[in-house]
């Protein structure tokens, strides 16, 4: 069923998703930068020192408590700075990766508290928000049903389609794993109607299922906003039902924990903005500097860099900032005649 909210806006999408477009891998960059301070003011303790030599997916830094979530180097190479705000990496180009290390153990024999823990060893978290995925599947009462947004109602922004795309089994294989945590049974998953490939996968393989209800939204703004999402597919104000909302990139990374034993080194990033260039979604390491994004999509001298969306991302000030876990986008523009109007202002 395609449905939508009252007041809702149509736009032109800029962010050139295809069924056909496939996510691209970065060229590497000499540094690779992590932040230590994470959400509500949690500062991570650095677990390496300067000139020592790590390893791609070997943890850096962490913090003993339970809101934390350690950092993993995306890159091997050697520690060339830490100061109080970040650790730096020189980036030695030999791709040299710690071992995975797949729980061995059946997920139906681990305890919620075992299933949280490894969860946050992996360095999991919700890319729409960046809270840790442990945190979210820690809440105090059982949820009224969980929320799968298959899309980001942003016009310039298609990372989470890209992410659904060709992944319906992985997604669905992580929301198992939600739903079994939370207690819960019952499931929403949206996608918009333009993506009509991943609406007929995820059909397919729900004809069986009467506790997921898929629906297809049309595509407006800002339907993936979580207050609206949650109105049009409940009937409810978010204030009034539990229904946390979980993206499909964080179902595939819990998948993919207990498939694979993989740590989250990856964040799928739409670079988006002038008309000229073609759009693209990568698979970019955390930590990679915006610069080298941008520059592998052709934004050679952007006159506004924005993280996130055209519509509400906020503007970059410094390129040399890096990706972590929680961009979901960087919208450059070299030419000013291209910024939207809602966001000249910024220039």
């Amino acid at each position: 069923m395609s449905i939508s909210f009252p007041g809702a806006v149509k736009y032109k999408k800029n962010n050139g998703f295809s069924p056909l477009q496939t996510i691209k891998k970065p060229l590497p960059s000499p540094i690779y930068i992590y932040n230590l301070t994470q959400r509500e003011n949690i500062t991570l303790k650095p677990i390496v020192k300067k000139g020592e030599y790590v390893l791609g997916g070997q943890k850096i830094a962490d913090l003993d408590t339970l809101e934390a979530l350690p950092i993993f180097s995306a890159v091997s190479g050697t520690v060339s700075d830490i100061n109080n705000i970040s650790i730096i990496i020189e980036n030695d180009m030999l791709s040299r990766f710690m071992p995975a290390k797949k729980n061995e153990q059946p997920i139906s024999e681990l305890t919620s508290r075992e299933l949280l823990w490894i969860l946050r060893e992996h360095g999991i978290c919700e890319s729409r928000t960046g809270v840790p995925a442990h945190v979210m599947l820690s809440p105090n009462t059982v949820p009224d049903c969980i929320i799968v947004c298959c899309f980001d109602s942003d016009p310039f922004v298609s990372s989470p389609q890209a992410a659904a795309l060709n992944n319906t089994v992985k997604i669905l294989k992580g929301l198992e794993i939600v739903l079994n945590v939370l207690c819960t049974k019952k499931a929403i998953i949206a996608v918009e109607n333009d993506t009509k490939k991943i609406f007929a996968d995820f059909k397919y393989h729900l004809r069986y299922n009467t506790d997921i209800t898929l629906y297809s939204l049309k595509a407006r703004y800002p339907q993936s906003r979580s207050d609206i999402l949650t109105k049009t597919l409940t009937g409810k104000n978010i204030e009034n039902i539990n229904a946390p909302i979980f993206s499909p990139e964080t179902l595939c990374a819990i998948a993919d924990v207990f498939e694979r034993g993989r740590v989250a080194t990856t964040k799928i990033v739409t670079v988006s903005g002038d008309d000229i260039l073609p759009p693209n979604n990568y698979y970019a390491p955390i930590g990679i500097p915006v610069s080298s994004l941008l520059s592998d999509s052709g934004y050679t001298s952007p006159k506004l860099v924005i993280n996130g969306g055209v519509l509400d991302g906020m503007p970059v000030t410094d390129l040399d900032n890096p990706v972590t876990s929680s961009t979901k986008a960087i919208t450059a523009f070299n030419d000013t005649n291209n910024i939207a109007k809602y966001r000249k202002e910024l220039v």
